[in-house]
This record gives C-alpha cells, structure tokens and sequence, in this order.
C-alpha cells in the first residue's frame, strides 16, 4: 500500500487565513508529516477561495502557490482523470469537481484522501479512504 495522501482544497485553504487556528496547525502538521500530494484541480480551488473568500492579493496566492509547489507532490489532470472523475461522480454521487480530485489521488496511488468536505471512512473503489482529519 503506499503512503501517499491527498490533500483536498479546503486543507490548504487553513494554512492561509487565521480564522480557525487549530485547523491550521493540524493542515500545517499534515503538510510537514506526510507524502502530501495535490492536483491541478486542487490550486484551480485554492486560488479561487484566495482570490473571494480570503481577499488575498495576487502577489500574497503567487507565494502561497510556491510553498504549496515545494511541499507537495503536484498531478496533472488528464483526459483519462475526467473520464475516471465522470465515473466516480456516477457511483458515489460527490460533486464533480471533488470526484475529479478523488480520480487523480486514485491514479496516483495515495491511499488517504484527507477532507472535511466528504463521507469520513468511506473507501472509494476499495483503496482510497476518505479521512476527516478534524473528527
């Protein structure tokens, strides 16, 4: 099994905005402590929350972006991701977006998808388990 973990969007939206101080050092611990990987997907959403909700400027996400790059392992998103994402999408019912997340965290072997966003302890395709790390 491997050891990698996905990192959903709202985990690195805690490293950047104060608001929760202890889900910040808990995603921080996760960044630091793990084989931490994201998808093109996940900074498409990180920039978006950036940009609306937390105000940051464009210079302050061109940083973030950077830390994010070096701390993780980043996967691209292929034609083959979304048609594995349509396919998830069809069976467990999760957004699209989210199951476009969950497609490249499968391809790339991580075998913890960490979110708050999803069904904590469902394992999605008898290999990926989805993990609140706040519960």
């Amino acid at each position: 099994m491997s050891d990698r973990v996905f990192l959903d969007t709202n985990l690195l939206v805690y490293l950047y905005t104060a608001d929760e101080p202890q889900k910040q050092f808990s995603s921080h611990l996760l960044l630091t402590n793990q084989n931490c990987c994201i998808s093109v997907q996940t900074l498409n959403e990180f920039c978006n929350v950036c940009l609306k909700k937390l105000k940051l400027t464009h210079k302050e996400i061109y940083v973030a972006l950077a830390e994010l790059k070096s701390a993780t392992t980043l996967f691209s998103i292929s034609y083959h991701t979304l048609h594995q994402a349509l396919s998830l999408h069809e069976r467990y019912k999760y957004s699209y977006y989210d199951c476009v997340m969950l497609a490249s965290a499968l391809q790339h072997n991580c075998n913890i998808f960490y979110t708050e966003d999803l069904a904590h302890g469902q394992v999605i395709d008898g290999r990926l388990t989805i993990t609140n790390p706040f519960a």
